[in-house]
């Protein structure tokens, strides 16, 4: 959200409402009149508050004296060279002007421009006073001006309106903002927002998507016998304050171009590694250096964690799955009905999901929202949704894409995303040990290929552990207890080899003290309870479901049992060794990269066998889970510090 403050320069007491606004934070932005009398008095307070680069140009071609002296002569002005402040009154006046006033608008706008950049202000942003700026007999010449100087966003025609507007002021709206939107500065779209209107405007609109979506709110500070006032028309009233506009949850964007515009999109809200390495990778971004968006393809209304300094957009999906447009459009288009084939035989001739899921992600970016501006960096923090709507429908001059999984052993298809992996500007990988098995795969990515491990903070992974939970199960001292937290996927996590081991260690006769505690949900899930009780194993493991905050269970138990066939590098692991449990996992690619065997914990080989002989030494002698626990308890897994790597990767690729 952008708040402008309009006509800086008009008065002395509009300049200093405008830097106590700024001074307080309830203004991101504002617009100087170059041609009043207070103009050079506005630029020093702007320079000595701190605001300088957060000015923008208030075209005026309706009042105080004009600056050029094709306009001066003009009909736009009086005998002394002042503006009349009536030309765009008639509403054929929005659609012609004769060219001699054609001339004199852009003989007048050019030498505003001019002063404007004379004066020193770099923020390349236009509007207008009276909107006149709106209006096609005037924009027809600012246009060109705009291109010729460089300037890089637009106020667009007021569009919400606590009146309404008539029907031909809609339609004439809507229009003008189109051809705006498509106005091109050096081969790049202007930025402009979704919307624009007055705050008492926005107070009374019923309309959900103004809420959530972006705009820019127009002010006109003032102070009126020593009271901070908003001078709008058509009544003055109070300014806003800082509590209005966290209670309405706005969130201003910083226009002056110190931050770098960051886009974040995630698939949606969940209970895994993924969503735990962006909680904590957004909290560690310095504020004070990105200016950071985040999109989920599907939102709740908790914030997971995330620091209130990161804006949360609406989400991307706009569409009820079943509803008749929604139907009407997918049955229409050739490419949606082509996909849901290939979806049809992957799932159920080929068996092969990922490859259907990745294939279908290209079309529902399609049907998701668009954003509107222009980011310096995004980032794809997911693959398929996620990858195919930063890649396709996201401005910015540089592009990242996350690899939270062994990208050729996860079930992927190379060929679907090759043409997103090729264009990206760079590759980031979770573990070492998996950017170098993709590269040796994909050795023309390996000059864009980074690692940058997950990041985790302890404090907050020992704040998550503080709820008090029940375990489902009777234990004592001589009761060891293993957990897993994981999606329910047998061909991913590897839960019924695990299920084979235990029914193996049962007939040993080594169970009668272990319980086996796992986590989560998942397409897996009632196989695996059949499972359990086909193998006689009800009392000894206990799948317990999806839980929001799994880390209080961790906190009970002993053990952490990863038996995966492949992973990334699971952040669950470090979880667990916050927490002080011994993870005994198989030898999934970073798996020795994250774990020091027998030294914090046991890596066994990634097949039936080995999981089972080890788990049968561990059974055998559990004291040696002891020395493991005291290293352990010596260390800090805590990585936070280690979003310096991110920075690096910017200033590298910017």
């Amino acid at each position: 959200m952008i708040i402008n403050a309009d006509d800086f320069g008009y008065s002395k007491s509009v300049n200093r409402a405008i830097a106590d606004c700024f001074g307080k934070g309830l203004i991101n932005r504002t617009t100087i009149m170059v041609n009043m009398p207070l103009a050079a008095e506005a630029a020093e307070i702007a320079k000595s508050e701190g605001f300088f680069d957060k000015v923008g140009l208030h075209i005026n071609l309706t009042e105080g004296k004009a600056l050029s002296r094709e306009c001066a002569l003009s009909d736009l002005c009086d005998d002394r060279g002042y503006f009349k402040g009536v030309f765009h009154v008639p509403f054929f006046a929005r659609l012609y002007l004769p060219s001699n006033v054609r001339n004199a608008i852009y003989a007048e706008t050019e030498a505003q421009i001019k002063k404007f950049i004379d004066m020193g202000f770099t923020l390349r942003h236009a509007d207008s006073h009276n909107y006149t700026h709106s209006y096609m007999s005037v924009y027809s010449q600012v246009k060109k001006l705009l291109q010729k100087y460089g300037f890089t966003s637009v106020r667009i025609s007021r569009n919400v309106s606590s009146e309404g507007f008539k029907l031909p002021f809609m339609v004439y709206k809507a229009l003008f903002n189109f051809v705006l939107r498509h106005l091109k500065v050096n081969n790049r779209r202007v930025e402009t927002t979704g919307y624009f209107c007055s705050v008492q405007d926005y107070m009374a609109c019923s309309n959900p998507d103004v809420i959530k979506h972006d705009l820019e709110l127009m002010t006109h500070p003032d102070y009126v016998d020593g009271v901070l006032i908003d001078n709008t028309l058509p009544v003055p009233h109070p300014f806003v304050t800082k509590e209005w506009i966290n209670e309405n949850h706005l969130h201003m964007e910083d226009v002056s171009g110190k931050k770098l515009k960051l886009f974040v999109g995630f698939i949606q809200v969940h209970i895994g590694g993924a969503m735990t390495s962006l909680v904590n990778f957004l909290n560690a971004l310095d504020t004070d250096k990105y200016d950071v968006d985040v999109m989920f393809l599907e939102n709740t209304d908790d914030r997971c964690g995330i620091k209130d300094e990161i804006h949360i957009l609406p989400q991307g999906r706009l569409h009820q799955k079943f509803s008749i447009i929604n139907i009407a459009r997918k049955v229409t288009s050739v490419s949606y009905l082509w996909a849901s084939v290939l979806d049809w035989y992957y799932k159920k001739i080929k068996h092969n999901k990922r490859r259907a899921v990745q294939i279908m992600s290209k079309q529902g970016c399609r049907y998701s929202r668009r954003v509107s501006k222009s980011y310096d960096v995004a980032i794809a923090y997911e693959f398929n949704w996620c990858l195919n709507y930063v890649m396709r429908y996201v401005r910015a001059n540089r592009k990242i894409l996350w690899h939270h999984l062994e990208y050729d052993k996860s079930g992927m298809d190379f060929s679907v995303d090759k043409k997103a992996l090729d264009q990206a500007d760079a590759l980031v990988f979770v573990s070492e040990d998996c950017r170098e098995s993709y590269v040796s795969k994909h050795p023309e990515h390996g000059d864009k290929s980074y690692f940058i491990p997950n990041l985790l903070s302890s404090n907050y992974v020992r704040s998550k552990g503080n709820e008090e939970v029940t375990l489902p199960f009777e234990c004592n001292e001589k009761t060891l207890t293993m957990v897993t937290v994981a999606r329910i996927s047998f061909e991913h996590k590897g839960l019924d080899r695990a299920v084979s081991a235990f029914a193996k260690l049962k007939d040993d006769g080594l169970l009668a003290n272990v319980r086996w505690l796992i986590i989560g949900k998942g397409r897996d899930m009632q196989a695996l309870e059949n499972m359990i009780k086909e193998l006689g194993l009800s009392e000894y493991i206990y799948p317990i479901g999806v839980r929001e905050n799994p880390i209080p269970y961790l906190k009970k138990c002993d053990v952490f049992l990863l038996p995966s066939r492949h992973e990334g590098k699971p952040m669950v692991i470090t979880e667990s060794f916050i927490m002080g449990l011994v993870p005994v996992v198989t030898a999934y690619t970073s798996a020795r990269e994250q774990i020091r065997d027998r030294v914090d914990g046991i890596v066994l080989d990634n097949d039936d066998l080995a999981l089972y002989e080890g788990l049968k030494e561990l059974l055998n002698n559990p004291a040696i889970l002891d020395s493991l626990k005291d290293n352990i308890s010596n260390t800090d897994y805590g990585n936070e510090k280690q979003i310096a790597l991110f920075d690096e990767l910017i200033e590298e690729i910017m």
